[in-house]
């Protein structure tokens, strides 16, 4: 397989110039410019028939991140160590609702990881609606969301028994808005190329 020099951007032509059977995109496009953009690429590169793992931010799960960056923004904290470090204990010590679920978060209690859960220059989170759109507008189909355990999948499946559910993204815009944390991390899922 022939390969771009590590030093291709993404957006370039000459990326999609590989043409691969499976294509891994987790934690990355989010923090683009232009995440469609750059999915797009990925999609150009992928062999028709062959899969893509995408990982995005819910724009659900992250209202806390999204708070907290907004009081970083008002306060014009650095994501210097000592800053950070400093703002991690105010939230601690905070006893507000929407901010104390950070701290169920493993990301929250290191400093590499905190920084790339409230200090990101840029950040883009998405809806499932948004999702599917730009499923159909790249030509891909979806083929179910990943998750590192049972759980979420046996919960929709109790509340959507009907088969073939699992790959119904409006039902599962529901199942999230029922239950806003269940992609904390962030979706992940598989996709298809027509």
């Amino acid at each position: 397989i022939r390969r771009p020099p590590r030093s291709t951007p993404l957006y370039s032509s000459a990326a999609s110039d590989v043409y691969k059977r499976q294509i891994e995109s987790v934690g990355v496009l989010h923090h683009m410019a232009d995440p469609l953009s750059g999915w797009k690429v990925l999609t150009n590169c992928l062999k028709p028939g062959g899969l893509m793992r995408i990982g995005l931010y819910s724009e659900l799960a992250r209202q806390d991140s999204v708070k907290a960056g907004n009081i970083i923004a008002e306060k014009h904290i650095s994501s210097d160590k000592q800053e950070m470090l400093k703002f991690r204990k105010q939230i601690v010590k905070l006893d507000d609702p929407e901010l104390n679920k950070l701290k169920t978060s493993y990301d929250f209690y290191s400093t590499s990881t905190v920084r790339d859960l409230l200090f990101h220059v840029q950040e883009h989170r998405f809806t499932i609606p948004q999702i599917n759109e730009a499923l159909g507008e790249l030509g891909l189909t979806f083929m179910g969301f990943n998750f590192s355990d049972d759980m979420p999948k046996e919960g929709f499946k109790k509340a959507y028994p009907k088969e073939g559910m699992l790959y119904d993204l409006d039902k599962w815009h529901e199942y999230e808005i029922a239950h806003p944390m269940l992609f904390r991390q962030m979706y992940q899922f598989w996709a298809q190329k027509l």
